[in-house]
């Protein structure tokens, strides 16, 4: 395995833990849906290779992290896909968003 892969790996585990914590014991917040809402959009941006949306959907996350409203972990596992795209790498940030999406799952 590569040191970097490893380092991705670790991101997506945090990132995993930190919206569990999110969505707390029992019925879910609103924040943790708003959050899931989010990822999700990231995802549809970099599905689409729509560049307009990803800004957006990036101004949004920028917001939601600087109002605490998104941990660090959620953040940089969501920049890190949206860095990757706007590089032009789509497809592994597409790769990574649904990674992410798998492991957490719409809170109820």
């Amino acid at each position: 395995m590569r040191l970097g892969s490893l380092t991705a790996h670790r991101r997506m585990g945090v990132a995993t833990c930190l919206l569990l914590v999110l969505a707390g014991c029992g019925r879910a917040s609103e924040t943790a849906r708003d959050n899931r809402r989010l990822l999700d959009a990231i995802l549809t941006a970099v599905t689409l290779k729509n560049p307009r949306e990803l800004a957006k959907d990036e101004q949004l996350l920028e917001a939601r992290h600087s109002n605490a409203e998104l941990g660090n972990a959620a953040y940089e596992a969501m920049k890190a896909a949206i860095t990757k795209a706007k590089s032009g790498s789509w497809q592994e940030a597409e790769d990574e968003l649904y990674r992410l999406r798998e492991t957490n799952p719409f809170p109820r």
